[in-house]
């Protein structure tokens, strides 16, 4: 790769590592990723049974553990307090299916 103002070729390490840290800046976030797995949880079992409580300490649980494990314990609370952060109040004043769950848990998946 060129560099545009000294018109010499980067070393190739430093453009392996530019590629690296454009990955790793193009993945959501650790808070995004929780969301969506519990949200793919709701989706794939039952979406149109009522949302209970149970059932959604299981898919969180679930997301959990699928997403968080092997992050240090404050990063893994970190990203659940953003993803937990990020849902509106309104959603858990009615009662709603499980796909409809899911559905605003990927919406609020793309605002984290």
């Amino acid at each position: 790769m060129t560099d545009r103002i000294r018109a010499t070729a980067l070393p190739a390490d430093q453009t392996a590592h530019e590629q690296v840290l454009h990955r790793i800046l193009a993945m959501p976030s650790l808070a995004a990723q929780l969301l969506t797995a519990a949200a793919d949880h709701l989706t794939e079992e039952e979406p149109t049974a009522p949302l209970t409580a149970g059932g959604w300490g299981y898919a969180l649980a679930l997301a959990d553990c699928r997403i968080l494990s092997g992050y240090p314990q404050t990063v893994a609370e970190n990203a659940g307090r953003r993803a937990m952060a990020s849902l509106s109040p309104e959603l858990w004043a009615t009662a709603r299916t499980r796909g409809e769950w899911a559905v605003f848990l990927r919406s609020a998946a793309r605002a984290v």
